[in-house]
């Protein structure tokens, strides 16, 4: 599993929701987890496997909002690091200890679970939690690594979905046309633009150019805020 295979599932999708189930499952197998519970972008239900989905899908649908002042220390690291083991951060004595364990890790009959949040800009895009039972024993280091590594490829996978529902305005612009300038309104760059839509680099230089001669834009930016405020 790599980012070129997270791409590609991305594409293959049918929305999101088929998307985190396939990433879902194939993010266990890479890792050797007995359980998980993903969601792509910032709202909506996560995808579960194995979790309790009375427990994880919670109001509003945030699977961390419940058990937030208890874990809070934990999102925090795997913010600044990728992803973060409860019982590293946390101890086991004191994570056994919590309503979080109760609910969440010891209905499946784990020990710990691994907390991960892909981040654009420094903001969540995504939550992501894995579980291990019986036999498989404690994260690793290097099964963090795993999940760190393919984090930015979850990443913009999943604001690629964020923007499919977003209203279009301005100038009749093409599918292609529409991805690239909502992506451009993200931040994105040319290469992540690439990546996110499975072309080249050149080939995304090369649209955003015929675009911006066609509207009259100077900058990015300037074709941006045409397409924001309607003008053609």
């Amino acid at each position: 599993m790599n980012a070129a295979t997270i791409v590609t599932l991305a594409q293959s999708s049918a929305d999101k929701v088929d998307f985190e189930r396939g990433l879902l499952d194939d993010l266990m197998s890479h890792v050797g987890a007995d359980v998980g519970a993903f969601r792509a972008g910032a709202k909506g239900a996560p995808t579960s496997r194995g979790f309790s989905t009375s427990v994880v899908v919670m109001k509003g649908g945030d699977p961390w909002a419940r058990h937030a002042p208890e874990i809070r220390p934990v999102l925090a690291v795997a913010r600044q690091m990728g992803s973060a083991v409860d019982a590293d951060v946390l101890g086991e004595s004191r994570v056994r200890s919590t309503r979080y364990f109760d609910e969440i890790v010891r209905p499946h009959g784990g020990r710990e679970t691994l907390c991960a949040v892909p981040t654009w800009r420094g903001e969540p895009a995504g939550c992501l939690l894995l579980g291990r039972c019986g036999p498989r024993g404690r994260f690793r280091p290097a099964d963090l690594g795993r999940v760190n590594g393919l984090l930015p490829a979850i990443a913009v996978a999943s604001l690629a979905f964020a923007i499919a529902d977003r209203p279009r305005a301005g100038a009749a612009l093409s599918s292609r046309e529409s991805e690239i300038v909502d992506l451009l309104s993200l931040g994105f760059r040319s290469r992540e633009i690439a990546l996110a839509l499975g072309t080249s680099v050149n080939t995304v230089r090369n649209q955003v150019s015929r675009l911006m001669t066609r509207l009259g834009a100077t900058t990015r930016a300037e074709l941006i805020a045409f397409l924001q405020r309607g003008h053609p």
